[in-house]
């Protein structure tokens, strides 16, 4: 998961039933209270302020009081530790998680559509990532098959912008061979701005994609938890996948090709 700049995260973050105790401490004899939580972070309270410090790694256990579910939680590092109402509250970003752990997390933070709309809107598409190592892999031939079409709908994105990319860069290269050199600096600055926006699209989106093929392989085969973890990949496609993207991939679901279906998908947004 992606640093994320916690200052900036406050709005996101939510007030949820939950507390937190060292790994070890598999009874939760001495827990903290939870203070608050987000996809990328959690925070809680203590006490005393020198039982954590700034940069340190902690692995922690995680309950959800609203359902008693429990989760492991390794790599936390602690951000920030800063006094409120007579305690401390120690501020974590979470930086190792395995796929049931981000889903554990994502029921934690996520409750309903609402604070799904929320929590996402600042959110980064590398936040749902999870580590391969102790991520079981799915048994459902269909999840497969709906990952291929994920990675084949990528391809062919990326393919799309690899030519959009060609044509920005002769663009430039015809203009340094006609341009005088005042309307130069300000047409290379335009272009450039041009491809650096195209350029950073293409990236999330050919990413986007890519994740999605990964949540898809790994769908727990536990039937409840399989049901959650399709309300998670929904919140993820409505977030980071574009509505071409979002069409393109429906289209796909009746037969067509990557191509075809983003081909088709552009021109019947072009129609609205």
């Amino acid at each position: 998961m992606m640093q994320p700049d916690i200052e900036q995260r406050q709005s996101s973050r939510f007030s949820r039933h939950f507390i937190v105790t060292d790994y070890d401490d598999v009874g939760f004899s001495e827990p903290f209270d939870g203070f608050d939580v987000n996809l990328t972070g959690l925070s809680f309270w203590v006490d005393e302020v020198d039982l954590f410090y700034p940069k340190q790694l902690l692995s922690l256990r995680v309950k959800n009081l609203d359902n008693e579910e429990v989760y492991r939680l390794e790599g936390v590092e602690v951000i920030h530790i800063r006094a409120a109402e007579g305690r401390y509250i120690c501020g974590c970003h979470i930086t190792h998680v395995t796929s049931s752990q981000l889903l554990a997390h994502h029921r934690l933070v996520i409750i309903d559509e609402e604070d799904a709309l929320v929590s996402l809107a600042v959110s980064e598409v590398s936040e749902f990532d999870f580590v391969e190592d102790g991520s079981l892999l799915s048994t459902d031939q269909s999840d497969y098959q709906e990952a291929g079409m994920a990675l084949n709908l990528a391809v062919s994105q990326l393919d799309t912008g690899r030519l959009l990319g060609e044509k920005l860069l002769k663009q430039m290269k015809d203009s340094l061979e006609k341009v005088q050199e005042t309307a130069l600096k300000a047409e290379l600055n335009g272009q450039f701005r041009e491809f650096t926006l195209a350029y950073r699209k293409m990236s999330e989106t050919t990413m986007a994609l890519g994740m999605l093929a990964k949540l898809l392989a790994h769908t727990p085969n536990e039937e409840e938890d399989k049901q959650a973890w399709k309300t998670m990949v929904a919140d993820f496609e409505k977030r980071f996948l574009t509505e071409e993207q979002q069409i393109a991939y429906d289209f796909m679901h009746q037969g067509l090709s990557a191509q075809e279906a983003l081909q088709i998908a552009g021109e019947y947004l072009d129609e609205e």
